[in-house]
């Protein structure tokens, strides 16, 4: 039976003739900008918003937040402050500062009541903020739960890549790990070489054969092996060649996260410059405690030491 060369195909093509193009960051984010349409054509809010780091996320909202006060604020201030009631006049800052605060209590519907707007301009700009309000914090709440429930793998990979002696011959290892509390099922592994061709002139991507492709369950630590045989893409290279074709290694993990029971991914890459030769990984011995459960320190997974040739 003829091998399914569909099946080869990850969606790169075979028609890059960059030498220095890596294709997925370390941090497993494609390396990849579409460019060719106008901006807003190209944004996706949603995915920026859930993908952003929380940091920036909370950040984002808070200015979100002020910025929507302030505008209503300076509204407020425009119209009259003659417009709303119990306002205690005295200096404009102080003035834009109690209008602000009176957003402020609007925007999120709290409403104190120590302020009230008099008359129908200052009640339907009231109005207004008020509905946004409502609509804006279901916006962000959704957005909040969304990043919050959205399942993820956070596999922790090896920081290098070795080549270390296998059975009779070497083989191209890496280590990877899960340092989350929650369980991993059905692990599957995909191994994908990248570099350049000079026979042709071109980028190729060649599947790499694994030692073992799948697991039923990623409890320890799995060292994912490709055999350097004689039918290796790899076979014979010396470290200046890795660097002389440009290799990445990227790697393609899917498993089941058994807490949201929905299938998860994770991916990674190397370059030569991660590529150490005649290593081998030290072993990761789990630990006993006081209660009787084992304990892996998953720091542990980057040790390494190098053999004679």
């Amino acid at each position: 039976m003829e091998k399914d060369k569909s099946t080869d195909e990850i969606g790169f093509g075979t028609k890059n003739y960059a030498t220095n193009s890596r294709y997925i960051n370390n941090d497993g984010s494609v390396n990849v900008r579409r460019k060719g349409r106008k901006f807003w054509q190209n944004f996706d809010g949603y995915h920026a918003l859930i993908t952003m780091p929380r940091t920036k996320f909370l950040i984002l909202v808070i200015l979100g937040f002020l910025l929507i006060n302030l505008l209503f604020a300076s509204l407020y201030y425009w119209i009259g402050i003659d417009h709303f009631g119990n306002v205690q006049t005295s200096t404009p800052f102080n003035d834009f500062m109690q209008l602000f605060f009176f957003s402020a209590q609007t925007l999120t519907t709290v409403g104190y009541g120590h302020i009230f707007p008099k008359g129908n301009i200052a009640g339907a700009l009231a109005t207004v903020e008020a509905a946004l309000g409502l609509m804006g914090f279901a916006l962000a709440t959704g957005i909040l739960y969304a990043r919050f429930s959205r399942p993820r793998s956070f596999l922790m990979y090896s920081r290098n890549v070795l080549i270390s002696p296998y059975k009779t011959l070497k083989g191209l290892m890496f280590r990877i790990t899960n340092p989350k509390q929650n369980e991993l099922i059905e692990a599957e592994a995909q191994v994908i070489l990248s570099m350049i061709d000079w026979e042709s002139g071109k980028r190729v991507f060649i599947p790499l054969d694994l030692e073992l492709r799948k697991i039923s369950f990623l409890a320890l630590t799995w060292t994912i092996v490709h055999p350097i045989h004689s039918e290796s893409p790899l076979f014979g290279f010396s470290l200046e060649d890795y660097e002389k074709n440009d290799v990445e290694i990227m790697v393609f993990i899917k498993s089941i996260n058994d807490t949201y029971e929905q299938t998860v991914h994770s991916r990674h890459s190397y370059t030569y410059k991660d590529l150490i030769m005649d290593a081998k990984f030290e072993p990761i011995l789990p630990r006993i405690n006081r209660k009787g459960k084992m304990e892996l320190n998953v720091d542990e997974i980057n040790d390494f030491q190098k053999v004679e040739k």
